[in-house]
């Protein structure tokens, strides 16, 4: 082919724009490792055992009581939080809670802390006081936290609201609180709704101990005690109703019949001070008569296995002769224990510092104790040793407990102090306690009633049976004199009134002139003779007491009574009109003696009898 025609087949060439060309990038070489390596599995894996580790500590100090995180985390987010009541409401919520969801305390009782109580015996001589648990919402949670003795309550025959809020106050500062509930309750009949479903859960747990099948409303089995729980009590503690009458003993009455059956212990509380005319019931009649009351119906209960105990919840403020009062009450009536004490109103001698010292109410916590400390140590000696007295007034530590003790206290109880510490307080208490048992190589019965020289903790019978015989002859001297005085002011009035019928006859023998003496003489009779037998009438009232005088004007009575001068008077027609005559205007003063008149001479023989004297001698007129 010609080189034109190659030519024209050519193809011309595009020329494109020149790009510069890129660097070549090298990646460096990775030399493969015979070890594998997985660091984000790992971080996995060593993150999600701490968050389980962590949820497992955290379970196990809550559900521990004696973990700081209650006392110190718990507790003061819980203040900070709430209010003191609406902290109240919580903590017995939590308490009431299924056994899985609540902290329980997980140490064990030293046997030095074992006791005897009203004849049973008990793990620990701890307690809890009445108000926390006022409906018994949480009975088995303050049991699980180691309490040996729980009191619910105070419970009323019918629901009441309490007093109006706030009602509930916190004094830090003094580790003090003040309360003015009033007895807020659901009633009789939640608190026996509460004790039944509890007996029920336990029958359906342990049915061997109960008839099959089981009744409707099944009673607790005989041979264990009435809180379910071997080594532990259950009481209830009554209240009255706002508006029941202040003498009645009605309220005391229903709860000991309704409630009793299920109650190791029946507390009577008569000293609160938020219930108007409740702390009157401590005077010594009353509350003989109350206690005595509550002794026979709860003797009148039928149970299969012993009666509740009764005992009286007294206050702090008493004097000495006041507890005397309690205690004598508490001796006659046959009443088994005492609780001393509940809240104070006591403010200015306790030294306060907080803001809310001066809001109304009973105070309790550390302030009380002295006061709750000194009314043990002034009863004691007043009681024998089988009735025991239960220590519950600002007890906080281990010490206060055993100085309450060796005043004379069988068992202890918290309140303010449970509030301020948390679920942990009856373990660390109780652990307080052992540790000074044991360095004193004793046991807390050995404690109890240490203080006194002898094993009768100040009781002497023949002491007590001294004062009663020395009261006994003063009470016998005072009614000898009551009646003393009562007869004189009787006499006084007879005298007073026969001189006030022999005034009404000396009006009537003016305007009539003189009448015929009894021995019918026709003259005029003299002033002498006359006055003679009116005073007759006086001698007659006084000596008989408004009898027939018939005789005294007869002339058979040797004394008579004469006035300094004799007026011409006239008897009146009857007892009745002497008694109840009235002058309309005499001022008699007569000074009267007594003296021996010889009896009028009967002359009948010689006298005309005229009508006036044939009629007293029918009997149709009456000297008198």
């Amino acid at each position: 082919m010609s080189r034109p025609l190659l030519a024209s087949l050519r193809r011309p060439l595009l020329r494109r724009p020149a790009v510069p060309l890129r660097q070549a990038q090298f990646q460096p070489l990775r030399y493969a490792s015979t070890t594998p390596s997985y660091p984000s599995a790992r971080r996995r894996f060593i993150s999600s055992t701490l968050f389980v580790a962590g949820g497992v500590l955290l379970i196990a100090y809550y559900y521990d009581s004696r973990s700081l995180l209650h006392e110190h985390v718990i507790m003061p987010l819980v203040r900070l939080g709430f209010d003191a009541e609406q902290g109240h409401k919580l903590a017995v919520r939590l308490l009431s809670l299924d056994k899985w969801a609540r902290p329980r305390d997980m140490g064990v009782d030293d046997v030095g802390l074992q006791t005897e109580l009203f004849g049973q015996k008990i793990t620990n001589p701890v307690g809890i006081a009445a108000g926390f648990d006022k409906d018994a919402d949480a009975i088995d949670g303050l049991f699980d936290l180691g309490f040996g003795y729980v009191e619910v309550g105070s419970v009323t025959p019918e629901p009441q609201p309490g007093n109006p809020k706030p009602r509930f106050f916190r004094l830090e500062e003094d580790s003090a609180a003040i309360n003015r509930y009033g007895f807020n309750s659901l009633g009789h009949g939640h608190t026996l709704a509460r004790l039944r479903a509890r007996l029920v859960a336990f029958a359906q747990s342990h049915p061997s101990l109960f008839p099959s099948p089981l009744p409707l409303n099944p009673l607790p089995p005989a041979g264990i005690p009435r809180s379910l729980r071997p080594g532990q009590l259950l009481a209830v503690n009554l209240g009255k109703n706002k508006v029941s009458p202040a003498e009645s003993n009605e309220d005391y009455i229903k709860g000991v019949k309704l409630l009793g059956p299920y109650a190791d212990v029946i507390v009577i509380n008569v000293s609160s001070p938020n219930t108007p005319g409740l702390r009157a019931l401590q005077g010594k009649e009353v509350l003989k008569n109350l206690l005595s009351n509550v002794v026979n119906e709860r003797n009148n209960l039928k149970n299969s296995d012993g009666l509740p105990k009764i005992a009286v919840k007294v206050a702090s403020d008493l004097s000495e002769d006041e507890l005397a009062d309690v205690a004598y009450a508490v001796r006659s009536s046959g009443v088994e224990g005492v609780i001393v004490s509940n809240t104070t109103v006591r403010r200015g001698e306790l030294g306060l510092v907080s803001d809310k010292q001066n809001e109304i109410g009973g105070l309790s916590g550390k302030p009380l104790f002295p006061y709750a400390l000194e009314s043990i140590k002034t009863l004691r000696p007043l009681l024998p040793p089988s009735i025991p007295l239960i220590g519950c007034g600002g007890v906080s530590t281990g010490e206060d407990a055993l100085k309450m003790a060796r005043a004379g206290a069988s068992l202890v109880q918290l309140y303010t102090s449970f509030g301020y510490r948390g679920v942990g307080t009856p373990r660390l208490i109780k652990d307080e306690i052992t540790t000074q048992l044991n360095t004193g190589r004793t046991n807390w019965t050995g404690q109890v009633g240490k203080d006194y020289s002898n094993g009768q903790m100040g009781w002497d019978e023949n002491r007590i049976k001294r004062e009663s015989d020395n009261i006994k002859k003063e009470a016998e001297n005072l009614g000898d004199l009551l009646r003393h005085i009562s007869e004189k002011e009787s006499m006084a009035d007879l005298i007073n009134r026969a001189e006030q019928a022999l005034g009404r006859g000396k009006s009537e023998s003016v305007a009539e002139g003189p009448r015929d003496n009894l021995a019918g003489s026709t003259s005029s009779t003299s002033a002498g003779s006359i006055s003679n037998q009116g005073n007759d009438v006086a001698q007659g009232l006084i000596e008989s007491g408004g009898a027939n005088i018939q005789q005294g004007a007869e002339g058979q009575q040797q004394g008579r009574l004469i006035e300094d001068t004799p007026t011409q008077t006239q008897t009146p027609s009857s007892i009745q009109e002497a008694m109840t005559s009235t002058p309309e205007s005499i001022d008699l003063t007569p000074r009267l003696v007594i003296v021996d008149h010889p009896p009028i001479p009967e002359t009948r023989a010689e006298e005309r009898e005229d009508e006036w004297v044939q009629s007293v001698r029918s009997g149709q007129r009456r000297l008198v």
